[in-house]
Parts: C-alpha cells; sequence; structure tokens
C-alpha cells in the first residue's frame, strides 16, 4: 500500500452517475479523501457510506471532495448508488486496476477463508437485510483503505483496514485536511 509522502497515482474514469472523474482535476480543488471500498453487500461498506456522507459537505466546501471505488460489478453499483443518495462520485473498478495501483490489499486468514466459502444462501440473505435486495457478489474479501491526496498530488494520510468490514477513522483520515 502507498503511503504518505508518496505521489498518488491515478484515478480517473465514468463514476456510476454524475460528470466523470479525475483526481487531478479534483485535487486542484483541494485536498481529496479517496476511499476504496469492500464489497457493496458488505456491512463495513455501508458505515464506511455513512462516515464518508457525514463528511462529505466539510469535503465540498473546503476540499477537492471524496471519491470512492469499488470493485463491485457495475450492476451492484447502479442499484447501490442511489438506493443509498451517494452524494460522491463512485469509480467501479471490477478489473481491480486502481486496487493495485494503490497497493489495496485483500483480506487473508481465516476470516477471508470464511467470506469466500459463505453459502449462496446465506450471502443472498445478508444482501437483502443490508441493501434490501441481493447485489451480485464479487471480491467479497477487498479490504477497504482510504488515502487523503493534497493538492500537490502527494498523499498526506493512508489507512487500509485488516478485516472487509472495518470502517475508515474519519477523524484522524480527514483530519485537518483543509
Amino acid at each position: 500500500m502507498i503511503g504518505p509522502g508518496s505521489r498518488a497515482p491515478g484515478l480517473h474514469g465514468q463514476p456510476v452517475f454524475g460528470l466523470p472523474f479525475d483526481l487531478t482535476r479534483a485535487q486542484a480543488r483541494g485536498p481529496v479523501l479517496v476511499a476504496f471500498w469492500s464489497a457493496l453487500s458488505n456491512a463495513g461498506t455501508l458505515r464506511n457510506l455513512s462516515a464518508l456522507t457525514e463528511a462529505w459537505p466539510r469535503a465540498d466546501a473546503e476540499g477537492g471532495g471524496i471519491v470512492a471505488v469499488t470493485r463491485s460489478p457495475l450492476e451492484a453499483a447502479r442499484d447501490f448508488v442511489p438506493r443509498h443518495h451517494v452524494l460522491f462520485p463512485v469509480l467501479v473498478d471490477e478489473r481491480g486496476t486502481f486496487f493495485e495501483s494503490w497497493g489495496v490489499s485483500r483480506a487473508t486468514g481465516l476470516a477471508a477463508a470464511l467470506v469466500r466459502v459463505r453459502p449462496e444462501p446465506l450471502r443472498r440473505a445478508l444482501s437483502v437485510l443490508r441493501n434490501g435486495q441481493p447485489l451480485p457478489e464479487a471480491h467479497a474479501d477487498q479490504l477497504p483503505a482510504a488515502f487523503l491526496v493534497g493538492r500537490d498530488g502527494i498523499v498526506r494520510k493512508a489507512w487500509q483496514g485488516s478485516g472487509v468490514d472495518d470502517v475508515i477513522p474519519m477523524e484522524t483520515t480527514w483530519g485537518e485536511a483543509a
């Protein structure tokens, strides 16, 4: 994973909804929080969405905003974003290109094995409880991460969860960014 002091890799694309996103353009307005989400059907993703939504007004007013990246399928993201009233751009990275260039890893060990072997009926039931309908599962073992990128393109803060349901510590990740 890239850390503070590193140059932020490129990040650009067409969000699920809205205008094309380009990190370089966004950081010209101020610091940008780049959040990498685990699967959209994970409970931690909803908690991360809540934390990011709470930080959004300040991030948009005082900085370059927030962008989230997911490896979930486009179909799932197109359902998730309006269903949960996501206010910031969400990029779909099904191939994991951005996850790889930023060094965001996948869960390992027993917890990751349990996530991967969860029976399909249980996955669908959990997705229905969390999202109101079953979302297609993909990369359920993807760890969440967050990076604060300054105007100059240098990573100021970096965080990666140790489990798929970990929540970005917004008080220390966004902190006094602007």
